[in-house]
């Protein structure tokens, strides 16, 4: 299991990431990706159970939380945005049975994004805790071939930040 040691207002990050890490892992070998970040972003790669995992922080985790890590199960990169419907109706379950925050809305439209080597889908919820509003994102994306799946938990600001750091992602450490 994965301990991230940000520290955020609201436990949801950590239960997707657990729910990600609980969705499979394999030991399939390291498959590093590199991109580009904010300079005041920190990046972490771990590989518990074989599995690569990225956190990509904001200078403060609670302005935004990037975390990504390899799809296990087979799928093709046609399967995208039929997953990401998929994540963003289960999120959408699960957030009706949680009190530590609530939906701004029930509704969300899933977005594609695209960078020279990568593409993917995602949704978006807008979400408050505590008073603050924030955004959750679910994505998947495919670099050369394979299926990566996360979520980013964050300022509207940052995840524009978090869009770029995914435009970049390429095959190779």
């Amino acid at each position: 299991m994965i301990v991230v040691s940000h520290s955020m207002r609201t436990p949801l990050p950590t239960i997707i990431a657990v729910g990600f890490m609980l969705g499979g892992c394999s030991p399939a070998g390291k498959e590093l990706l590199s991109f580009q970040s904010p300079t005041d972003w920190t990046v972490e790669h771990q590989t518990p159970g074989g599995l690569d995992f990225y956190t990509v922080t904001a200078s403060t985790p609670d302005e935004g939380l990037l975390m990504f890590s390899k799809w296990p199960p087979p799928s093709k990169p046609e399967d995208i945005p039929t997953l990401v419907q998929q994540l963003a109706d289960g999120f959408l379950k699960e957030a009706k049975n949680l009190s530590e925050f609530t939906l701004a809305s029930e509704e969300y439209d899933i977005e594609q994004f695209a960078g020279e080597q990568c593409q993917g889908s995602y949704a978006t919820f807008q979400i408050s805790s505590g008073g603050t509003n924030t955004l959750q994102a679910m994505f998947m994306m495919s670099v050369d071939g394979k299926i990566w799946n996360g979520q980013f938990t964050g300022a509207p600001d940052a995840w524009k930040q978090a869009i770029t750091v995914l435009k970049s992602v390429k095959q190779g450490g």
